[in-house]
C-alpha cells in the first residue's frame, strides 16, 4: 500500500505520473469484510503508537521544562538548549525525525482508517449483528485522533477523510481547521456509539476498561474535550476557546456527573503491539530526569534550575520523596519500598559540557515498572496509563471555573488528587485559585502519562523565550511538495 504521506505528496505536485503497482492487492484487500476489518483494528494500533512515541514527546516534554536531559537521541539535546534555539528543520539533519515521525506515523494511521471507511461506505459488510458499526468506530477513532494529534502538534497539515479525492492536489490547512475537521468526526464517532450495547472485539483497543460501545464514546467525548483545549496556542488562544464545549464534553468523558470514573490504560503485551515510548524512556532514569521547575513547584527549597550542586528536597506534596541513599549506578535497589511518584536519587545524568542547567537529580518513577528499566517480556499484562481519569476532572473543574459554573464542583475535582495524593490544603471554590490548583496538578500529576506537557504550558504562557509552541512541517516533505523549508522557536 502506498504511504498515506507519499500519497499527499502525489497529488500536491500533479505533474508526476506514477503507477502505483501494489494497488491491485489493495482493491482485493479492501473487497474482504475480514481484511477491512483488520485495517479498522489496525488504524487504531497505529494511532497509538504513534502517539506514544518518543518522537516527538520527548523532546517536547524536555522544551516544556518537564522532563530534561542531554542525550543527543530524539531531539533531547539541541532542542534543550538556552537560551532556545530554533528547530533545525533539515531533512539530513540529526532531529529530522521529530517532525517526520509524528508526520509519517499519523497519516499512515490515517490512511489505514480512510481505507477502511471508503471500503465500508463502498458497500463492504463486515460479519456479525454489529460488524459495520464495529468496524466504522474503530476507524473512526483513529481518523478523528490522527487528526487531533496533527493539529496539536503541527502549525498547519492536510486534513484527508474517506471522501478525499487523492487524484486532486488537497490544501494544506491552518491547524484550527485541522482541529476542527478532528472535532467533527469525533461528533460523528459519538453519535454512532450513542445508547449502542455492542462492544469491540478485545484486540481492538485492550485497555483495562470494558470496550463497550458506551465507554467508546465517553473516550471519544474526553479527546474532543483534550483536543479542543490543547490545540491553543497562546494565552489568548486559551481565553478564546469554546469553554463551554470543552465542559459538554468532557462532563461526559471518562469521568462526568453521575458517572464511574475510569483511566484509559492499555495493557502491556511485552514490547509486541501495544508499548509505550514515553513511559519506556520517561521513567528510565538513565535517561531521562524531571526539570527542576517541577520540582520546585513541590518543594520550594529546590532551585527551579539545577546549578550544578544536588539539593535533597523539602517536600510539601506527598508525591515527592527521597531514595535509600546512596544511589548505586542502578538505582533498583535504593527504590525498594519507595512508593513516591518523584524521587530524589543524589546523582545526576548527562555530560555537564553540554548544560549543566540540563541536569536533575530527580526522577519520576510512578511508571518504572513498564519502564525499560525493566525487560520488556516483565510488563506483560500491566497497565499503561494514556489518560489519567484526573486529566478528566481537571478538564471539567477549568471549564467550569472559566465558564463562571459551580466553583464547589470544581474544587472538589481539583481536591481529589491534591489532597489525597499530594496531601496539600484543599483549594477553596475561588476561580483563580482552582486555575492555579489546577495548573499545579496538570503539571505534576499527568507528567509522562501522554507526553502532552508542552501543550499545556504553551496556552498558559509558562514556555521559556524562544521555545518553539509548535512544529513545522517537515523539511523533507517541504522538499517533496516543493515548498519553502521554515520553522520555529529562538
Amino acid at each position: 500500500m502506498l504511504a498515506p504521506a507519499a500519497m499527499l505528496s502525489v497529488a500536491a505536485c500533479a505533474e508526476l505520473e506514477i503507477t502505483n503497482t501494489n494497488n491491485p492487492d489493495i482493491t482485493r484487500a479492501l473487497a474482504s469484510p475480514s481484511d477491512v476489518a483488520k485495517i479498522a483494528k489496525s488504524s487504531l494500533n497505529s494511532w497509538y503508537l504513534a502517539s506514544t512515541y518518543y518522537e516527538p514527546y520527548m523532546m517536547l516534554q524536555i522544551t516544556a521544562d518537564a522532563a530534561t536531559g542531554n542525550f543527543g537521541n530524539f531531539g533531547m539535546r539541541f532542542n534543550n538548549l538556552e537560551p532556545r534555539i530554533a528547530y533545525n528543520n533539515n531533512s539530513a539533519g540529526s532531529d529530522a525525525q521529530v517532525t517526520v515521525r509524528p508526520w509519517d506515523d499519523n497519516y499512515s494511521a490515517l490512511g489505514a482508517a480512510n481505507d477502511a471507511l471508503r471500503a465500508i461506505a463502498g458497500g463492504v459488510t463486515i460479519p456479525g449483528a454489529n460488524g459495520n458499526d464495529q468496524a466504522k468506530s474503530a476507524a473512526m477513532f483513529a481518523q478523528a485522533a490522527a487528526l487531533s494529534n496533527l493539529a496539536m502538534i503541527f502549525d498547519k497539515a492536510f486534513v484527508v477523510t474517506e471522501g478525499t479525492d487523492l487524484n486532486q492536489a488537497p490544501e494544506l490547512l491552518p491547524y484550527t481547521q485541522v482541529r476542527d475537521s478532528s472535532l467533527k468526526v469525533w461528533d460523528a464517532l459519538i453519535t454512532l456509539t450513542n445508547g449502542k450495547t455492542w462492544s469491540w472485539d478485545a484486540d481492538v483497543f485492550p485497555i483495562t476498561a470494558a470496550q463497550t460501545a458506551a465507554n467508546i464514546n465517553r473516550i471519544a467525548n474526553t479527546m474532543a474535550a483534550r483536543t479542543l483545549m490543547l490545540s491553543a496556542r497562546t494565552g489568548a488562544e486559551n481565553t478564546a476557546t469554546n469553554w463551554q464545549r470543552v465542559l459538554a464534553y468532557a462532563d461526559k468523558g471518562i469521568t462526568g456527573n453521575g458517572l464511574t470514573s475510569f483511566d484509559v490504560s492499555t495493557v502491556s503485551d511485552g514490547g509486541n503491539l501495544w508499548y509505550d515510548y514515553i513511559k519506556l524512556y520517561g521513567n528510565l532514569d538513565s535517561w531521562t530526569r524531571v526539570d527542576q521547575r517541577v520540582i520546585n513547584r513541590m518543594a520550594p527549597n529546590v532551585p527551579a534550575k539545577y546549578a550544578g550542586t544536588p539539593i535533597a528536597p523539602q517536600p510539601l506534596d506527598n508525591r515527592l520523596g527521597v531514595a535509600n541513599l546512596p544511589c548505586a549506578a542502578n538505582p533498583t535497589n535504593c527504590l525498594a519500598g519507595v512508593t513516591k511518584d518523584y524521587v530524589y536519587l543524589g546523582t545526576v545524568i548527562g555530560d555537564p559540557a553540554r548544560g549543566i542547567f540540563m541536569q536533575s537529580p530527580y526522577y519520576h518513577a510512578r511508571y518504572r515498572d513498564v519502564s525499560f528499566a525493566f525487560n520488556t517480556s516483565t510488563h506483560t499484562g500491566k497497565p499503561q496509563v494514556y489518560i489519567l481519569a484526573a486529566e478528566n476532572d481537571l478538564m471539567i473543574a477549568e471549564a467550569l471555573a472559566r465558564t463562571g459554573g459551580d466553583l464547589s464542583r470544581a474544587a472538589s475535582l481539583v481536591n481529589k488528587t491534591r489532597v489525597t495524593r499530594g496531601g496539600l490544603a484543599p483549594v477553596a471554590a475561588n476561580a483563580a485559585a482552582i486555575l492555579e490548583a489546577i495548573n499545579y496538578e496538570r503539571d505534576i500529576e499527568l507528567l509522562n502519562t501522554n507526553g502532552l506537557s508542552l501543550f499545556d504550558r504553551r496556552r498558559l504562557e509558562g514556555l521559556q523565550a524562544g521555545t518553539a509552541r509548535q512544529l513545522p512541517i517537515p523539511a523533507k516533505e517541504l522538499e517533496t511538495l516543493r515548498l519553502p523549508i521554515y520553522t520555529f522557536g529562538g
